[in-house]
């Protein structure tokens, strides 16, 4: 039996997926973070051999059947880190053909409509990049993050204490902030901060955020807009340096803070790269990223053909994976 891999190793989760080279979708498995970076490659490895063995079980196969896999790697940021990741996998008992790459690319070859444009995906944290028809890729974000993620956490807090000293207008995000962390008040809050090291975590602070922006709040929305439109940069300083602002190209826009928050972010973003470009196909991501995965790893063995492709969507949605 023939299979194939799809792997998005993310900062959150890892997740693969297994088909047949006929793009039948057969198994699934998930875990926990796959970036190497945070947990070091022989971990990061280890995370991915797990998940993929599982998909493998769910799918009667073995690690010997394995003809192709695609992982998409968040930390997979510079050149050489690529062959120290290759090393671990060999560590891990991975004999098979593989493809590495960031996975911010995963984005625009599973939404796509031809598998190639411009992805920008803002989640855990915030990466663009460009994968051309003739294979050509390019990407940043990932590891500055600079008007990204990480930043509208700080500029939510910020916003909350400059309301509280009168720097800034008050606004309904210090009482929604203070629900969520169990402080009493704004002032309990930044001490925690400044004396004992309190961090809000993400997956805390942006829910506030963009709750808050829905209902209207100003300070709150200010915030999710410029985070908006600093994402339409990423994606339309892409289309300046490759020369696509008067072409169409597809734009893909991923990630939990674009898929649920509601609509606020992404209209924002389609908003502002329509502004810059008028024939951009702007999407909003309706495949998981691993679906990328599992594409790349059908092109690699040459059976990326529509129908095939068709058959990895529609069987994985019939087994409710996507």
């Amino acid at each position: 039996m023939a299979l194939i891999a799809g792997v998005d190793g993310g900062n959150t989760k890892t997740v693969a997926v297994v088909c047949d080279l006929e793009g039948r979708a057969l198994g699934i498995g998930r875990g926990g973070c796959g970036n190497w970076e945070a947990i070091g490659e022989a971990k990061a490895a280890q995370v991915i051999t797990e998940v993929v063995a599982q998909a493998l079980a769910a799918a009667g196969g073995a690690h010997a059947d394995l003809a192709h896999a695609h992982m998409g790697l968040a930390g997979l940021d510079w050149p050489d880190d690529e062959p120290r990741l290759r090393k671990a996998l060999a560590g891990a008992g991975w004999g098979c053909a593989l493809t590495l790459e960031n996975d911010s690319f995963l984005a625009v070859r599973a939404c796509a409509p031809e598998g190639h444009g411009i992805g920008v995906t803002a989640g855990t944290a915030v990466a663009s990049g460009i994968l051309r028809p003739d294979g050509e890729k390019y990407f940043y974000g990932g590891f500055t993050d600079l008007g990204g993620g990480f930043d509208i956490d700080a500029q939510t807090v910020h916003a909350v204490i400059r309301a509280e000293d009168g720097r800034g207008p008050s606004t309904a995000l210090a009482a929604a902030l203070l629900r969520a962390t169990g402080h009493a008040s704004v002032s309990a809050l930044v001490y925690e901060m400044h004396r004992r090291g309190y961090h809000a975590p993400h997956a805390m602070v942006r829910p506030v955020l963009f709750a808050t922006a829905a209902q209207g709040d100003p300070v709150a929305v200010d915030i999710a807009t410029r985070f908006g439109a600093e994402l339409a940069l990423c994606a339309t300083n892409l289309m300046r340096r490759y020369e696509l602002l008067e072409k169409d190209p597809a734009v893909v826009a991923a990630g939990s803070l674009f898929t649920r928050t509601g609509p606020l972010l992404f209209e924002v973003f389609r908003q502002q790269v329509l502004r810059a470009a008028a024939r951009a196909q702007v999407m909003l991501a309706d495949q998981p990223p691993v679906m990328g995965a599992v594409r790349g790893a059908l092109a690699a063995c040459g059976r990326d053909q529509p129908e095939a492709w068709e058959r990895a969507r529609q069987s994985a949605s019939a087994q409710g994976w996507v």
